[in-house]
C-alpha cells in the first residue's frame, strides 16, 4: 500500500486536499471520484519508513488464500440473503479489517457500479483470483446462478485451505524437533568439544579414532563456519534457480512422481486437485472443453498437463475422459473407474468431487503415516549424533587412565 496526496474540487468549486492509502494511482483516482470530488492532482506522498516497518506493513497487508476464501464465503452468504452484488460488496468492504483487501473490494465495487461484470472486474487481480475462479464466476453470471457458484467456490477454497492447514500443523512438531536437535549438536561441536581439544592434544599419544573424527569435525566447523554457510547459501540459491528454470522444472516434474516414498503422495495430491477443480468447474456450468483447458493451466505440472491434453482431445472427438486417463501412469484405476461411472450416469461433476474427497482422505492418511515415521527417525538420528559425540569424548577421557605416570 502507498500513501497518495491529492487535490480535488467539489461540485461547488471548492478545493479540497487529503491523503489516501491505496495500492495504485488509478485506485486513488477512483476513490476520489467515489467521494464525489473531481481530482486535479494525484501523487505519491513522501513517507519515511524504516526497513522493518516496510516489511511488517507488507506482511500484514499481503492478501492470502484465507482472505480470498473468507471474502468468497461472505459474499455468497450475503447474496443468498437476498442482497444485490453491489450492496454485498459494499457491506464486505466494511467488514474486512485488512487494508489491502478493503481497497481491493472497493475497487471491485467501483467497477461493478461502473457497468463491468463481476468476472471482468476480478480479472484485474490474477494473483488473488486465479483463472478458474474467474471462469466459474463468468459461467455463474451467464447461467443466472451466481449465488450457488460462489457458494461452491467457497467450499472449494475451504477444502483446499483446510488440507493445507492440516499439513502445516502436522509439520510443526518435526520442525521444532529438527531445529532444537540441530542447535544442540552445533552448540556441542562449537562450544563444548573445543574445551577438551587442548587436553586431548596434550596427552602425547594417539587418540581413539572416534575422538579424532569428532575433533576434526569440530575444528572445521569452528574455523570454517563462514565457508560452510556460504556454500549452503550458494547451493540453496543454485537449486532454487535451477528448479525455477524451464529445464529444472521439467526435470523435477518428471522425477517427483517416481520418488520411493513421496511419489505416491504427489500422485494422490495431483489426482485430488485435478478432480476437485474439474468437478467444481463442471458443476458451475463451465463447458467441459473450456474446463479442461482451465484445469490444464492451474495444476502446475507438465506431466499432468500432457494427460489433460490427451483427455481434452479425446473429449473433442466424442470419446470421453476415461480412455486417456486409463492409459496414464499417474491416475489410479479407482479414479478411472469412478470417472467411467460418472460419464455413464451423466453425473460426472458429482463423481469428480467424490474422487477428490476420496483422494484428499488418502493424502491425509499418507501424510500421517510419513509423519509417524519422521518423528522417531529424527529422534533416532539426533540420538545417534549426540551418542557418537559422548562416546568419542568418553573413550578419550578413559584412555587418559592408560597413560604412564
Amino acid at each position: 500500500m502507498e500513501t497518495y496526496y491529492y487535490e480535488a474540487t467539489t461540485r461547488e468549486g471548492n478545493i479540497v486536499t487529503g491523503t489516501l492509502e491505496v495500492s495504485s494511482e488509478r485506485m486513488a483516482v477512483d476513490r476520489i471520484q467515489d467521494m464525489g470530488f473531481f481530482p486535479l492532482k494525484v501523487g505519491k506522498a513522501v513517507k519515511r519508513e524504516n526497513f522493518i516497518s516496510r516489511v511488517s506493513s507488507s506482511v500484514r497487508n499481503r492478501i492470502t488464500t484465507k482472505d480470498t476464501m473468507l471474502f468468497t464465503y461472505q459474499i455468497g452468504v450475503l447474496l443468498d440473503a437476498g442482497f444485490t452484488l453491489d450492496k454485498s460488496l459494499s457491506i464486505q468492504s466494511e467488514l474486512t479489517g485488512k487494508e489491502a483487501m478493503k481497497e481491493l473490494i472497493r475497487d471491485l465495487l467501483s467497477q461493478v457500479k461502473g457497468g463491468r461484470s463481476f468476472s471482468d472486474s476480478l480479472l484485474k487481480y490474477p494473483s488473488v483470483f486465479p483463472l478458474f475462479y474467474v471462469n466459474m464466476i463468468k459461467a455463474g453470471e451467464a447461467g443466472g446462478f451466481l449465488e450457488s457458484t460462489i457458494s461452491r467456490m467457497a467450499a472449494y477454497l475451504e477444502n483446499t485451505e483446510g488440507l493445507r492447514e492440516e499439513v502445516r500443523s502436522a509439520l510443526i512438531y518435526p520442525l521444532i524437533l529438527s531445529v532444537a536437535g540441530g542447535a544442540a549438536v552445533v552448540v556441542l561441536l562449537t562450544f563444548v568439544v573445543p574445551q577438551f581439544t587442548k587436553i586431548f592434544t596434550d596427552m602425547g599419544r594417539d587418540l581413539p579414532l572416534p575422538t579424532v573424527v569428532l575433533l576434526a569435525v569440530s575444528g572445521a566447523l569452528v574455523r570454517f563456519w563462514w565457508a560452510i554457510l556460504l556454500f549452503a547459501g550458494a547451493s540453496g540459491l543454485f537449486i532454487r534457480r535451477y528448479l525455477g528454470s524451464e529445464d529444472g522444472r521439467r526435470a523435477w516434474d518428471r522425477m517427483k512422481f517416481r520418488l520411493p516414498v513421496f511419489g505416491k503422495l504427489f500422485r494422490e495430491t495431483a489426482v485430488s486437485r485435478f478432480a476437485r477443480t474439474l468437478g467444481t468447474l463442471l458443476a458451475s456450468g463451465v463447458p467441459i472443453l473450456n474446463a479442461l483447458q482451465i484445469v490444464k493451466g492451474t495444476l502446475g505440472s507438465d506431466r499432468i498437463s500432457e494427460i489433460i491434453s490427451g483427455v481434452r482431445e479425446s473429449v473433442r472427438k466424442g470419446r470421453g475422459l476415461s480412455e486417456p486417463l486409463k492409459n496414464s501412469d499417474i491416475i489410479p484405476p479407482l479414479a478411472v473407474h469412478m470417472v467411467t461411472v460418472g460419464e455413464e450416469t451423466g453425473r460426472l461433476d458429482e463423481m469428480l468431487i467424490k474422487i477428490a474427497d476420496r483422494f484428499d482422505l488418502e493424502v491425509r492418511t499418507t501424510i500421517k503415516r510419513l509423519l509417524s515415521l519422521l518423528e522417531p527417525a529424527l529422534i533416532l538420528i539426533m540420538g545417534l549424533i549426540v551418542g557418537f559425540i559422548v562416546i568419542a569424548m568418553l573413550t578419550a577421557i578413559f584412555s587418559i587412565n592408560e597413560l604412564p605416570f
